[in-house]
């Protein structure tokens, strides 16, 4: 009676540690994390610390995020200012260290200054949204001018126009 019970036991303990085992080297089940690059403040012994921290604790990779321009006394001097050369060469370091670890790295490109943003970009190429509207017309013949949809910054550019009866 004992040895049946041991033999469930073992099997039980056996199906939980093969779970366990199979959980931890999944690595589509590991967690990714939002990495911030704050007022340029990002330096290349600080990258190597940073994916090392993450990767001896289980993360998988994480979404590099450049956030707020340096300010007039900058954290880290010099500081890498988005989309500038030294910062792209952040960048790259950046994706090399996280090759060498076995960890993934996405950019992230926020609608903020810091990299969608900008006097750089008019109306025309900032983000965008669809917007429509509904116009009721009685009579089929008459001749119509249709009102102007919202606008963001003064920008607007019809993509179709649909009738139907």
């Amino acid at each position: 009676m004992i040895s049946k019970y041991s033999k469930i036991l073992l099997f039980f303990v056996l199906c939980a540690f093969s779970f366990r085992l199979n959980a931890q080297q999944n690595e589509n089940a590991k967690p990714w994390v939002f990495w911030y690059w704050v007022k340029g403040a990002v330096s290349k012994p600080g990258i190597t610390a940073d994916l090392e921290a993450m990767k001896s604790n289980g993360i998988a990779g994480a979404y590099l995020m450049s956030i707020q321009g340096p300010d007039k006394t900058p954290v880290y001097s010099p500081p890498a200012v988005q989309l500038t050369p030294e910062w792209w060469q952040m960048v790259e370091f950046a994706m090399n260290e996280a090759k060498r670890l076995d960890l993934k790295i996405g950019m992230h490109v926020s609608d903020g200054f810091a990299l969608a943003g900008g006097p750089w970009i008019t109306p025309e190429l900032s983000m965008q949204k669809v917007v429509w509207s509904k116009f009721l017309v009685n009579n089929s013949n008459a001749k119509i001018i249709l009102p102007k949809s919202e606008s963001t910054e003064n920008y607007y550019k019809d993509i179709a126009v649909y009738a139907y009866p």
